[in-house]
């Protein structure tokens, strides 16, 4: 149960970016521009089903058109989804602002940018499930980066130890990760 409250503490401390950009809905946002997801609204199976489809918390989002429906670029996918259901993925413009990066942060596996290197913290939960990654090599203090999401963000295929290796996003929901520079 520690490793539960572990995870709860880092992720209730919210880190605030000098621009204050705000909060919108994806809905809102022009063509053109990019945007990282900040939260999902709506039930259940509604935002399950947007994160199936890559629009994860702190995943970057390109929209790219505006017409009858979304269309957006997401883990390297093309993504079309109704002008309703953009409405449930609140957006912040990336920041520009100097020296703003993610890196320090600790987030989830299969919330990593596609490129990011990090470093594997622990595990949010301790489990059967844990003790099979750690045996596929993915311990604490390792370096990995996220190759590419399939395109409804589910499997992740990682580099670790030299070698590229896909994972269940629900595997990579256990893994707490340091994003380094």
């Amino acid at each position: 149960m520690q490793a539960a409250s572990w995870f709860k503490k880092i992720f209730s401390k919210k880190q605030e970016c000098v621009c204050q950009a705000e909060l919108k809905s994806l809905s809102q946002v022009e063509p053109g521009h990019q945007v990282r997801v900040e939260c999902l609204r709506g039930e259940d199976g509604v935002c399950q089903r947007l994160r199936e489809m890559g629009f994860c918390e702190s995943s970057v989002v390109e929209k790219i058109a505006d017409t009858g429906a979304l269309l957006c670029k997401v883990c390297d996918a093309k993504v079309v989804i109704s002008k309703d259901l953009g409405k449930n993925i609140i957006v912040k413009e990336v920041c520009e602002c100097k020296g703003h990066t993610m890196e320090g942060k600790h987030i989830l596996l299969s919330q990593m940018p596609i490129g990011q290197p990090g470093t594997i913290k622990g595990f949010t939960v301790e489990s059967d499930d844990c003790e099979r990654i750690e045996e596929m090599g993915l311990t604490p203090g390792e370096k990995v980066e996220v190759i590419r999401y399939a395109p409804l963000g589910d499997p992740v295929e990682i580099k670790i130890r030299g070698y590229c290796l896909s994972l269940r996003k629900a595997e990579a929901d256990l893994i707490m990760v340091t994003v380094a520079a």
